[in-house]
């Protein structure tokens, strides 16, 4: 079908993806849909463009669209980097406390729920694949999803699409369920005894740089230079362990990580401006996947994915409950952790601050940090082992 704007008008589609880009990231700031993440806002609002013949269609139509390709070849590499270059491993360990405990106990929950979930529900022939993205945005969030389904070459299947749908849906639920578990009395012979949390008191030690033409710049270079080296190294790295599987994504994210932890004091003042612009090359990555999108074939798959997230959400939570004695975590580590887990330091933050435990904030951050950096590479080699 040709669509009103055609492929060869390359501004007009580009205006077109930045707009939906906006339109999410505005819409989650002004509230206008309640919960609903701008992620999904975003690519559902380019769907529906796609759908009715107004912006081209993404794939299945033959026809390339260079602006998308554009998107897809350089926006991810380049905006790991810059949503990375906060995550500083021996701080997150240091100052994380009991939290990262639970934190990695909740991460072998989702692990060990999605082989479950796997071997229970039929998810075609790519559920592995599937598999894989989902363990990823439940350990890490967005950036990993992103990322894994690019290293899995997945990020045109109508599950990676139809993913994002219920990971929202099946999210929010569960976030909902954790705000009420404090009050389920019956479960408190589950939990150490409520007293002082153990968790080092922190403070945000300086105070967020504002965002300039200086820092955009620096991040920018370093951002382009660490993609360029892991586009220049994946090849050789691909050949020598003969796999078909896009190695730069994980080297990217490797070097990314090297970076971060041998610079933290250099990096620290560009962590607004480079998590900014990596956010918005995110969403902007993720209005073309809505381009690409089906919404029929995400209607049509999405209960069964309904049914993986909630078996794994639960084997997850039934995890951290059955461990918690053991581990002497309190109620509320169980369920701050929880939320960093499978919906990442945005909300894992605030609700620590609305339950009183504002000793939690910020090392609910950090160990939120800590799922960016390894939920990628839990989703890939699930992806690998199941597929």
């Amino acid at each position: 079908m040709n669509s009103i704007i055609q492929a060869d008008q390359h501004f007009i589609v580009l205006t077109m993806v930045l707009a939906a880009a906006a339109f999410g990231i505005w819409s989650e700031h002004k509230k206008w849909f309640g919960k609903v993440s701008g992620i999904l806002v975003t690519m559902i609002s380019m769907s529906i463009l796609a759908m009715v013949g107004f912006v081209p269609v993404g794939s299945g139509t033959g026809v390339s669209v260079p602006v998308y390709d554009m998107v897809f070849d350089y926006f991810i590499p380049i905006s790991i980097p810059l949503l990375l270059f906060s995550s500083n491993i021996v701080k997150i360990i240091k100052e994380s406390g009991k939290l990262l405990i639970a934190f990695v106990i909740g991460a072998i929950g989702v692990v060990i729920g999605c082989f479950i979930a796997f071997y229970f529900i039929d998810l075609g022939d790519d559920a592995g694949n599937t598999a894989g993205v989902i363990a990823a945005t439940l350990v890490g969030g967005s950036i990993n999803f992103v990322a894994t389904g690019e290293t899995l070459n997945f990020s045109t299947n109508p599950y990676f699409s139809a993913t994002i749908a219920v990971d929202n849906f099946a999210a929010n639920l569960y976030v909902l369920f954790l705000f009420l578990v404090p009050a389920l009395t019956f479960l408190n012979r589950f939990w150490s005894k409520k007293g002082k949390i153990d968790v080092v008191n922190t403070e945000v030690a300086s105070e967020q740089k504002a965002i300039s033409i200086e820092r955009i710049a620096v991040a920018l270079f370093l951002a382009v230079f660490i993609a360029a080296a892991g586009g220049f190294f994946a090849p050789y790295l691909q050949r020598a362990i003969g796999t078909d599987l896009n190695l730069s994504i994980l080297l990217i994210t490797v070097f990314s990580l090297v970076v971060a932890n041998l610079f933290p004091k250099k990096l620290q003042a560009l962590e607004s401006t480079s998590f900014s612009i990596g956010l918005w090359m995110m969403y902007t990555f993720l209005a073309v996947i809505g381009a690409s999108t089906n919404i029929y074939e995400v209607l049509k798959v999405g209960p069964s994915l309904l049914l993986f997230y909630m078996i794994i959400m639960a084997f997850h939570f039934l995890f951290l409950m059955l461990t918690a004695r053991f581990f002497k975590l309190n109620v509320y580590e169980v369920i701050i952790s929880s939320a960093a887990n499978i919906m990442g330091p945005s909300v894992a933050a605030p609700m620590a601050a609305s339950l009183g435990q504002k000793r939690m904030v910020t090392p609910a951050i950090l160990v939120g940090i800590l799922g960016y950096v390894i939920g990628t590479f839990i989703g890939v080699s699930i992806a690998m082992v199941l597929g």
